[in-house]
């Protein structure tokens, strides 16, 4: 019995000191608040995944206050729109950009500390993401002084 104290109280210990994407705070941003913060405003970032097309993860995007954007993944440069949706979501086109496909792209996004992850949907439930973990790509706003956690490569 003593030892099973003693297992239980250093996997409490244990647990007590490891930060998960659970312990951390995530706050959803409302449309509103992404009207506010892009326009002007340059996002850099990187994507979960590696893109095939550029084999690189990173990522910029000025936004400017008439909805339009410029976007840079490595080699890649192009011309984009974006505009917000409902209450919660952002979106993203490239019309007439070979590279990019003629798709509509939109997220969720969400805060940690002065990191913003973006969710697409298949990563989110009515309550929002179902694992923070599984965001699509994360960003800060460059200048602000933000930085995200260690980068994915």
């Amino acid at each position: 019995m003593k030892i099973f104290a003693i297992l239980l109280g250093a996997l409490i210990l244990f647990t007590a000191n490891t930060v998960s994407a659970s312990d951390k705070q995530y706050a959803p941003l409302t449309t509103k608040q992404l009207n506010k913060m892009l326009p002007g405003s340059t996002i850099t970032g990187e994507y979960r995944q590696m893109r095939e097309r550029t084999k690189t993860y990173n990522f910029s995007e000025k936004h400017y206050k008439n909805g339009t954007t410029d976007y840079t993944e490595g080699t890649i440069k192009a011309k984009g729109i974006w505009y917000t949706l409902g209450k919660h979501k952002i979106c993203y086109k490239y019309p007439n950009d070979k590279n990019m496909g003629p798709q509509i792209n939109c997220f969720w996004v969400y805060k940690q500390d002065t990191c913003y992850y973006g969710y697409g949907i298949g990563a989110m439930t009515l309550k929002g993401p179902r694992n923070y973990n599984d965001w699509g790509a994360r960003w800060i706003v460059k200048g602000s002084g933000g930085t995200c956690d260690a980068p994915v490569s």
